[in-house]
């Protein structure tokens, strides 16, 4: 009995995992090139702030480098 329901379980997880794949065809990519769809919009303000205080000075947040991260 236990070995049946762990068999459906591992069956239902496959069958959830398997079912989220999927081609995407050539005129569905520019929706997903869509500039909202990028996870650079959601840096929040801590992210920032910790980016800041590594570079050294405010807006730092495009180019790595410097700073030693210490508050």
């Amino acid at each position: 009995m236990m070995h049946r329901s762990l068999s459906f379980g591992l069956a239902l997880l496959l069958l959830a995992v398997v079912s989220g794949c999927s081609h995407v065809h050539a005129y569905e990519r520019g929706k997903l090139a869509h500039p909202s769809m990028a996870p650079a919009s959601l840096v929040g303000p801590g992210e920032e702030h910790m980016y800041s205080v590594h570079e050294g000075a405010t807006g730092g947040d495009t180019a790595g480098g410097g700073g030693c991260g210490c508050n």
